[in-house]
C-alpha cells in the first residue's frame, strides 16, 4: 500500500532531482563555466578597451608626436648656422690678410715691394704708395667688422667691389707699364677672382637659408 504522507511527497523534486538541488543549466553555473573557460583577460582585449574609451598607453621607445619634425627643424637650423659660421670665418681671414699686407707696406713703403732693391726712392711715389697702403688696412678692417657685425653684410658687396677694382688697376698697370713681378700678378688674379666668388657664396647661403625656413614652416 502506497503511503501518501507529506514526508514522502517532499523527498524528491519534479524530474527526479532531490529537493534543494540546483539544475545544471542554471545561470550561476553557466557564468562560472564561461569565466573559467575564458581565463584572464588578454592584453589585446585590454588595449582594445583602452582604445574604445579613447585612451591609449604609450609604448616604451615610441617618439611623441611632433618629435621627428622638431628634430628635422633643429638639424636644418644647425646646418644653416654652420654654413654662415664658415663663411664668416673666411671673411675674417680675408680681412686679416689684407690688413697685414697694408700694414707691411705702410711701414716699409715701396722698399717692401719686390724688384726695388737699389733703386732711388721717389718721394711722390712713396707718399702715394703709403696712402693706399693705409687704405688697404681700412679695407681689411671692414671685412673683419662685417664678419663680426653680420647685420652689416650688405656692405660686403662694397668692400668686395673695392678689392675687385684694385685688381683692375693692376691690369691697367700691366697693360701700360709692362709686366710686374710674379708676386703682383698672383695678387692681381686673387683680387679679380676672389671677391666675385665670395659674393656668389654669400648669395648661395642666403638663398638656401631662406628655402630651409620656408620648408620648415610648411612642414
Amino acid at each position: 500500500m502506497t503511503s501518501n504522507s507529506p514526508e514522502h511527497d517532499n523527498s524528491s523534486a519534479p524530474g527526479g532531482r532531490p529537493a534543494g538541488s540546483v539544475p545544471s543549466g542554471t545561470p550561476s553555473q553557466d557564468q562560472g563555466r564561461s569565466s573559467a573557460a575564458s581565463g584572464p583577460a588578454s592584453p589585446r582585449a585590454t588595449g582594445s578597451g583602452d582604445a574604445a574609451t579613447g585612451t591609449s598607453a604609450a609604448r616604451p621607445g615610441t617618439p611623441k608626436p611632433g618629435t621627428s619634425a622638431k628634430g628635422r627643424k633643429g638639424g636644418k637650423a644647425a646646418s644653416s648656422g654652420g654654413d654662415w659660421n664658415v663663411f664668416r670665418t673666411v671673411v675674417v681671414l680675408v680681412g686679416l690678410v689684407l690688413a697685414a699686407f697694408g700694414a707691411y707696406y705702410l711701414i716699409l713703403g715701396t722698399a717692401g715691394l719686390p724688384d726695388t732693391e737699389g733703386t732711388p726712392v721717389n718721394p711722390t711715389l712713396e707718399s702715394q704708395f703709403r696712402f693706399f697702403s693705409a687704405m688697404m688696412v681700412g679695407v681689411g678692417a671692414a671685412f673683419i667688422t662685417i664678419a663680426i657685425k653680420f647685420q652689416w653684410a650688405n656692405m660686403l658687396w662694397l668692400v668686395c667691389l673695392m678689392v675687385f677694382v684694385g685688381g683692375i688697376g693692376r691690369v691697367l698697370s700691366w697693360a701700360f707699364s709692362g709686366t710686374p713681378n710674379y708676386v703682383l700678378i698672383i695678387l692681381m688674379v686673387v683680387e679679380l677672382a676672389f671677391p666675385p666668388a665670395l659674393l656668389v657664396w654669400h648669395k648661395y647661403i642666403a638663398k638656401t637659408s631662406d628655402l630651409r625656413k620656408e620648408f620648415a614652416q610648411r612642414g
